[in-house]
């Protein structure tokens, strides 16, 4: 009876992975091509960012309506997360506080970010609506299963989120270690293995499958693995790390300081969107272009194949990423911190005289890991999307802009041993 309850258990975490995987694989699909387009149509018709302002308004009047809760859905999973793992050491279960509306929600948000050219990334949103199915399969299989066959709410959240992971990216392998690092990055979840490879990779074929629109890194020559080229990615990872810390920083400061300054939220939103929208203008009037708006992959693309870029451009991109997250735009921070990153290492190379285009990726990576806190993710991420096969010199990059970059990170009440936080944020 032993065996045959076990191979049931197997047989079930087996389907219900594999129908979160598809389902989220379908609807990041869906999603990322939709960024893409709303991108396409915003660089065809450059007038729409005027509308920017129109589009904070709009955001802000849609979480409003709806409650902010809809808007931290990553940070209510990832308490989710450490509730569950609690309580099942304690042997209980309770539900966690995810709506499956935040999917959508999050969807329309992002896609009115991209249309009017806010200066956003997607993987915020696009791990949102992996973590809303899988809350969707939790509430259904609550309701309809028998007794004793339904599964842990946390499992859900983090197939959910390596899906969708996984799936925005092309890149199962750090899709995996997302889904089960994520809330706490100082433990590696075995425990939620096999349903987590099962939906990450199931997803990442899915979406591939239905033609979804993904980055295209460029090919580039990677540093040969010499003491002295070790020393100087040593000494550029510490740096990317400290960077990584200020971006952060600044980041809440700016957050911080529009919420202190506007006593009204609508003013909170249409002015730092009236800025996005001037600084794109003079932006434009300087470049001939709007490559700082958006996704803004262009900028990396460039710094990568050898086209070359302002060594400014990390600091235009960043102040309009802060502008942008601080009116209240919703897309995400992965990858603005990879364009951040990896312009940034360009014109550390370019300044030093060295190969600027294996910096720009080291310095994306880099950026990544300090601002996420996911070392082994971000090694993962690196290898499936950068196509990086240095391992020494990639590892030594996240390894010490991980050290360097501090406690904070861009996923809130992640459990790290060195945070010592009483409350939460």
């Amino acid at each position: 009876m032993k065996k045959r309850e076990k191979a049931l258990r197997i047989l079930f975490n087996t389907f219900r992975s594999l129908a979160v995987g598809i389902v989220t694989g379908a609807c990041i699909t869906l999603f990322a091509n939709t960024v893409n387009i709303a991108g396409v149509v915003n660089h065809r018709f450059p007038l729409l960012i005027l509308l920017i302002p129109l589009g904070a308004y709009l955001t802000l009047a849609i979480y409003q309506k709806l409650g902010d809760s809809f808007r931290k859905t990553t940070v209510e999973a990832i308490d989710t997360i450490h509730e569950m793992e609690d309580d099942a050491n304690e042997g209980k279960l309770r539900p966690g506080h995810i709506s499956p509306w935040m999917g959508p929600v999050a969807y329309i948000a992002a896609a009115i970010s991209h249309i009017t050219g806010a200066s956003v990334g997607k993987e915020g949103v696009g791990v949102q609506i992996g973590l809303a199915i899988g809350e969707l399969f939790t509430k259904i299989e609550r309701k309809y299963a028998w007794k004793g066959h339904y599964g842990r709410e946390d499992y859900y959240l983090m197939t959910g989120s390596a899906a969708a992971f996984g799936s925005l990216f092309g890149a199962p392998i750090a899709g995996v270690l997302f889904g089960l690092m994520f809330a706490t990055p100082d433990i590696l979840r075995l425990d939620a293995l096999f349903p987590v490879l099962v939906s990450a990779y199931s997803a990442v074929y899915v979406a591939l499958k239905l033609g979804i629109h993904k980055m295209e890194i460029p090919s580039f020559k990677e540093l040969p693995a010499t003491v002295e080229n070790l020393i100087t990615v040593a000494v550029f990872a510490l740096i990317i790390g400290l960077l990584a810390r200020v971006f952060l920083y600044l980041l809440a400061r700016f957050r911080k300081g529009v919420e202190d300054r506007f006593g009204s939220k609508i003013l909170s939103a249409i002015i730092p969107g009236t800025m996005v929208t001037l600084f794109s203008i003079i932006i434009f009037l300087l470049s001939g272009s709007f490559d700082y708006n958006g996704l803004s992959l262009d900028l990396l693309y460039r710094a990568i194949d050898g086209r070359g870029i302002p060594l400014y451009t990390f600091i235009l991109k960043a102040l309009m990423v802060f502008l942008s997250i601080a009116a209240g735009f919703v897309g995400g921070e992965v990858v603005p911190l990879l364009v951040t990153g990896g312009t940034f290492g360009y014109s550390f190379a370019a300044v030093l005289g060295l190969e600027t285009a294996p910096f720009a990726v080291l310095g994306a990576v880099g950026m990544l890991t300090g601002g996420t806190n996911l070392p082994l993710v971000c090694f993962a991420l690196a290898i499936e999307l950068f196509g990086y096969s240095e391992p020494g010199l990639l590892f030594m990059t996240v390894a010490l802009s991980y050290l360097a970059s501090g406690d904070k990170g861009i996923y809130h009440h992640q459990r790290i041993a060195m945070k010592k936080r009483t409350s939460r944020d």
